[in-house]
C-alpha cells in the first residue's frame, strides 16, 4: 500500500470515495470541490492507494476558525476520512492520518481536530486509538424561517 498526496489526475477517483462516505453529496459537486480544493491549494487530500487502485482518502484543511479544543490557530482539520470497506482494519487510515500529520506538522501545526457523527461509534473508537482526545458533543438544531409578516 501507498500512500502519496493527490493531484489532479486522482479527481474522479477522489470523487467517488467520496461519494461514498457523503452519499446525499451530488456527485458532480463532489467532483467540483475536489477541482477547486486542489487548485486553491485550500484544501490538501491524501491517498491510500493498492496496486494501481485507490482504496481510501484523506481530506485536510487549515481552520483559522474556532475549532473545539484546539489552542492555536490554524488547526489541521480532518474533513474527511474514508477507507473502502474491503481494505478496513489493515492500517489504510493510520496511514492516511499520519501522512495528513507530516504535512500539518511541515506547514507549522502543532494540531490536527477530527470530528465524527454521534452514532458512529466505529469511529469514535478508531480516534481514540490513535491519540485523539474526545473534547466536546454537539446536537445540531435548525428551524425554518418564515418570510410571512
Amino acid at each position: 500500500m501507498k500512500v502519496e498526496y493527490a493531484t489532479m489526475s486522482n479527481q474522479e477517483a477522489l470523487a467517488q470515495l467520496m461519494h461514498e462516505l457523503w452519499p446525499d453529496a451530488p456527485i458532480e459537486e463532489l467532483r467540483m470541490e475536489v477541482k477547486l480544493g486542489l487548485v486553491s491549494k485550500k484544501m490538501h487530500y491524501f491517498i491510500a492507494s493498492s496496486d494501481t487502485k485507490i482504496i481510501g482518502f484523506c481530506q485536510l484543511s487549515f481552520r483559522r476558525d474556532y475549532v473545539p479544543g484546539a489552542t492555536t490557530s490554524p488547526t489541521a482539520y480532518v474533513e474527511g476520512l474514508y477507507v473502502l470497506e474491503s481494505e478496513r482494519n489493515k492500517g489504510v487510515a493510520s496511514r492516511l492520518i499520519e501522512a495528513a500529520s507530516t504535512f500539518a506538522v511541515n506547514q507549522g501545526c502543532i494540531e490536527l481536530a477530527s470530528d465524527t457523527e454521534l452514532e458512529n461509534e466505529n469511529s469514535q473508537q478508531f480516534h481514540e486509538k490513535i491519540g485523539f482526545k474526545e473534547v466536546e458533543r454537539v446536537v445540531t438544531y435548525m428551524k425554518k424561517l418564515s418570510h410571512e409578516t
